[in-house]
């Protein structure tokens, strides 16, 4: 990793991390989905603030549907999500929107930007919609952004015109324009080759250590291993709730074990 991204990382002011048993920023109650049939049955979960989820489980057993719901990107069948003491499964479609825009971070497998636009006019969009500070400050925020994820001299660059790496920490760039609580991962390193995942996985773990909430779906047991807990899907109900703690990485196959033997239990 290049110096100009240590140097970047520095530079962005940490967040207050909770300390665990606090009260959780995020919580699912009773929480169920339903399409043709159930993904989520009667789902509770809490998440502490600056804490690090990694969600597991086999195809279709409610993974991408639990982070839709947890994130107002998808309203639940029944039950309730609360962020903090606000149930945010009450709120219109509008307040839903200006929700996801200003509090939430959003990084997916598929890096979904305007190919009309260069890479920094993307990631300063979501900040320039959200109209909470001045546009020259969004900018320089931006720029800070590129240079803490080591893409910097490819702020003019298309989006056609750069690797799915660099594309990648675009989008979490574009993710962290307005300074979120919490971000919410789906498969981001699953397009990726494994050096280049892995690349990925340390700018997200730095986005992690500056105290912001982390809720990752992942199908791969070496990013999960990361984390500091992770929840086991099977049938739309957790099967297993992992705490591992603070990642090191002198622990790292022990907490790979860890969680290998969960799927394993749980046939995943």
């Amino acid at each position: 990793m290049s110096s100009s991204t240590s140097s970047g990382a520095r530079s962005t002011a940490a967040k207050p991390v909770a300390p665990p048993g606090s009260q959780p920023v995020l919580r699912a109650q009773h929480l169920s989905k339903s399409y043709h049939s159930p993904v989520l049955r009667d789902l509770d979960m809490g998440i502490e603030p600056g804490q690090f989820v990694a969600i597991m489980g086999p195809s279709g057993s409610g993974k991408s549907t639990l982070l839709h719901c947890l994130s107002g990107m998808d309203r639940p069948s029944a039950g309730s999500v609360l962020l903090g003491d606000t149930e945010i499964t009450t709120m219109s479609e509008k307040e839903l929107a200006a929700l996801r825009l200003t509090r939430f971070g959003f990084v997916f497998q598929q890096v979904h930007l305007m190919t009309t636009l260069c890479l920094l006019d993307n990631i300063v969009l979501p900040g320039f919609l959200a109209g909470l500070r001045p546009r020259p400050e969004i900018t320089a925020r931006g720029e800070e952004l590129m240079e803490s994820m080591g893409i910097a001299d490819l702020a003019a660059s298309g989006v056609t015109e750069v690797s799915g790496g660099q594309l990648q920490r675009a989008g979490i760039c574009r993710a962290l324009i307005n300074d979120p609580g919490i971000v919410f991962a789906d498969e981001p390193t699953g397009a990726l080759n494994s050096t280049t995942a892995l690349q990925i996985l340390d700018l997200l773990g730095q986005v992690h250590a500056s105290g912001t909430t982390l809720v990752m779906v992942t199908h791969d047991a070496q990013v999960a291993a990361r984390a500091d807990r992770v929840l086991v899907l099977v049938d739309g109900r957790i099967e297993e709730d992992l705490a591992l703690g603070r990642y090191r990485e002198a622990e790292a196959p022990s907490r790979l074990t860890t969680v290998t033997e969960a799927l394993q239990r749980r046939s995943v």
